[in-house]
């Protein structure tokens, strides 16, 4: 599936918790954490799985990442769609 829109998929590194988090944006007002990994290269190939995901046309819109979602503490997928797991800072 080509790339029309612009997507940003990334890791972020949490300094001070040595943690790696994986994020996909799919447009403006988007943004879904797919999950938090001790190790860069466990979540570089997550990002490589949404990658091949987006590619093969299993994901249209942001409930279709719900099958990416790690589920906190784990490497493994959620075995139901939720919601992101971060929750909004208080003001």
């Amino acid at each position: 599936m080509p790339r029309h829109h612009q997507i940003i998929a990334v890791v972020i590194k949490q300094y001070g918790t040595g943690l790696y988090r994986t994020c996909v944006s799919l447009g403006t007002g988007n943004m879904t954490y797919l999950g938090t990994y001790r190790d860069e290269r466990s979540a570089t190939e997550k990002i490589g799985q949404f990658w091949k995901a987006w590619d093969e046309g299993q994901i249209r819109q942001p409930e279709d990442l719900a099958t990416l979602i790690t589920e906190p503490g784990s490497e493994q997928p959620k075995a139901t769609p939720s919601t992101s797991p971060i929750t909004p800072l208080a003001a």
